[in-house]
């Protein structure tokens, strides 16, 4: 009887050893960690500086909010409500990080966290960020903040050939239609999850309270994660080649698609496909360029594109995808070398603009087809 009691002892502390060896870092899912409400801590202390910007471009009137040293910038329609608004930036408050002349004080996503409009959100821009020589081609001539140099290429425009409404002789083949596989059923682990760099990039989504990160380290390897939150369905488009990141809606002309990597370039940047029609897509120029869909555009989500140590500042609990992708890559290497910090552009591109590095990373505000760029200097 006493072996037996002993041997019960004994099962009883493998099993207490089992269960502990199960580390959160191991936990895979496909569903998100329980959200987070309007405000659950106290803002975070930090030293680093936030700049805002009023700004009117095109007949607009915006903000731009942003930090050099927190590698982020945003920008906001400056009405809520009917109200055109007036804003500062406030230190030391993440993820809140400015207030209206009504009190409102806003979190990073442009969400009202405390004051009269609590709960409501500013609308944001369409607006991402890309390598300097993307915005330089697509929109030649563009305006810089803060830039008075001549802008050399102002006012030339790009015709369409054949059933393209690019020049047809412009596209370059860099791989085969799905040779750069997207993420179809994509997995997360939760923030405490599988370890990356503090300083890697992140594209950051935030859905109904709902928060989730992409690395660049896997977008690398893919450039596109077909997604959904909630009843949201979206797609995460990154071109390692431009340095450009959009997430577009799925949902198009009332019908849920996916987007695939078409192996297609314009001007060195990704052409997507949607999988209902097999229409050609810009990323750039955010509309369908060849195919059924010809000239419809895309809707493009707010992004949050920011390092993996701000990211976990401003997002609370959140989604961080995994490497376990089903495919064989090592997510720890760029595939690209030292492409990104290089002035190397893989492909041919229309205009080149010598006013700053080709690989500087700017955002970009597109408003009724022009843009305007902003960089982190002025932050």
């Amino acid at each position: 009887m006493k072996t037996i009691h002993n041997n019960l002892i004994l099962l009883l502390f493998l099993f207490a050893i089992s269960c502990t060896s199960i580390s959160e870092d191991e936990i895979i899912t496909d569903t998100p960690p329980p959200t987070d409400t309007i405000q659950t801590s106290p803002p975070v202390q930090s030293k680093d500086v936030i700049n805002l910007i009023n700004d009117t471009f095109a007949g607009s009137k915006y903000i731009v909010v942003g930090s050099k040293s927190l590698k982020f910038m945003l920008a906001f329609n400056t009405s809520l409500n009917g109200n055109n608004l007036t804003f500062e930036a406030l230190q030391n408050r993440l993820p809140i990080v400015m207030q209206d002349n009504l009190g409102n004080q806003y979190d990073i996503f442009g969400r009202v966290s405390n004051g009269p409009n609590v709960g409501e959100k500013l609308t944001p821009m369409n607006a991402f960020m890309g390598y300097w020589f993307s915005w330089g081609t697509f929109y030649p001539g563009l305006e810089i903040y803060g830039d008075a140099k001549t802008r050399p290429n102002l006012g030339k425009t790009v015709a369409g050939s054949d059933d393209w409404l690019i020049p047809k002789d412009k596209v370059f083949r860099g791989a085969s239609r799905d040779g750069i596989p997207a993420i179809d059923d994509p997995k997360f682990v939760t923030s405490k999850g599988e370890k990356r760099p503090e300083d890697e990039l992140m594209v950051g989504v935030r859905i109904n309270n709902t928060s989730k990160a992409y690395p660049h380290g896997i977008l690398n390897w893919h450039e596109i994660v077909n997604d959904k939150i909630d009843d949201v369905y979206f797609s995460v488009v990154y071109c390692p080649l431009t340095g450009t990141a959009t997430v577009w809606d799925r949902n198009i002309n009332g019908q849920i698609t996916t987007f695939g990597v078409s192996g297609f370039l314009y001007n060195s940047n990704v052409v997507p496909y949607d999988r209902n029609t097999n229409s050609n897509w810009s990323q750039m120029l955010q509309k369908s360029v060849q195919g059924t869909l010809s000239g419809n555009n895309a809707d493009n989500l707010l992004v949050l594109e920011t390092s993996l140590s701000t990211w976990k500042l401003v997002a609370g609990n959140f989604s961080l995808l995994s490497t376990k992708t089903g495919y064989s890559r090592d997510y720890g290497r760029n595939p690209y070398g030292n492409y990104p910090t290089n002035k190397t552009i893989n492909f041919p591109i229309n205009f080149e603009d010598n006013r700053l590095n080709p690989k500087e990373r700017v955002l970009g505000v597109i408003i009724k087809g022009n843009a305007k760029a902003y960089r982190f200097s002025s932050f």
